[in-house]
């Protein structure tokens, strides 16, 4: 849902006449940018119920399964066949991301306390810097992956975020979660990675704002869990997941490399072009 949604708002945003993409007046006429965005709360419904079921370090590295679907509907989008170089891409992301999770097993932290305030002002703090200071830059692919390298943190952060809260109305119940910190901090930090995410896609290719955005949630969001939420990775076998997280990196840079140019143009029989042309055999 996540890649159905990255795909249809960025086909929207980047066409809108806004420098920033960001016309929200402009952009919810537009019946694409609507169902991207219905895509995205489906997606982020589903993402809370995970991580109600399954540590911050399971759910997050599995989003990134999400690019090679973007990248995949993209390409029939465009009428476009998957390189050779999508596809070792797309095998190191899956591969390295299965053998990560068996090994890593991360381990759920405990809920039995609130998050510390301070660390969740942070956490926010650096969430909304990272966004902001992206925010300044231009349409490009720098631009483009600076917003979605800033996107991607914030999403990690409010996983994490939304996370500690889940576990707290668990233990502590619901008086205690809307006291906390910990709930409202999550909703700020989400709708700053969605403008980060929007601003991303205006930028530039998919291919250069979704790989970033990919990389570095799970990379903010493991070592944030481990500090709000006490989550932790399996330290005995961290000589098989490192590799394997290194591997699924490679993977996904591959995935980035793929440009905006469609190197393998899908062709059409020529009857169906002379169709198409409405000229006789």
């Amino acid at each position: 849902m996540f890649a159905v949604g990255s795909v249809l708002q960025h086909e929207a945003a980047s066409s809108s006449s806004s420098p920033d993409g960001l016309e929200l007046r402009r952009l919810v006429t537009r019946p694409k940018w609507m169902v991207g965005q219905g895509a995205t709360v489906v997606g982020t419904l589903l993402q809370v119920v995970a991580l109600a079921l399954a540590p911050v370090a399971i759910v997050q590295p599995v989003l990134a399964g999400g690019l090679v679907v973007a990248l995949g509907i993209r390409s029939v989008r465009d009428r476009c066949l998957p390189s050779r170089l999508d596809g070792i891409g797309a095998v190191c992301t899956c591969g390295g991301l299965a053998v990560f999770l068996v090994a890593a097993r991360p381990a759920a932290g405990t809920g039995d306390r609130l998050p510390p305030w301070l660390p969740v002002v942070v956490a926010v703090l650096v969430a909304v810097g990272l966004v902001a200071v992206a925010s300044r830059s231009g349409r490009g692919p720098w631009g483009a992956l600076a917003c979605g390298a800033a996107a991607g943190v914030a999403a990690g952060v409010a996983a994490v975020l939304i996370s500690a809260a889940i576990k707290t109305f668990g233990e502590r119940g619901p008086l205690a979660t809307l006291g906390g910190s910990a709930l409202w901090a999550a909703l700020v930090v989400a709708v700053i990675a969605q403008l980060g995410s929007q601003q991303a896609y205006a930028r530039g290719a998919l291919s250069w704002s979704m790989p970033a955005l990919v990389l570095l949630d799970p990379l903010a969001a493991v070592p944030a869990a481990r500090l709000l939420t006490g989550e932790r990775l399996e330290p005995g076998h961290a000589f098989v997941w490192v590799p394997a997280a290194a591997v699924a990196v490679v993977g996904v840079v591959l995935l980035a490399r793929t440009g905006e140019g469609c190197r393998r143009p899908l062709r059409v029989s020529t009857r169906s072009q002379r169709e198409a042309r409405g000229t006789p055999d």
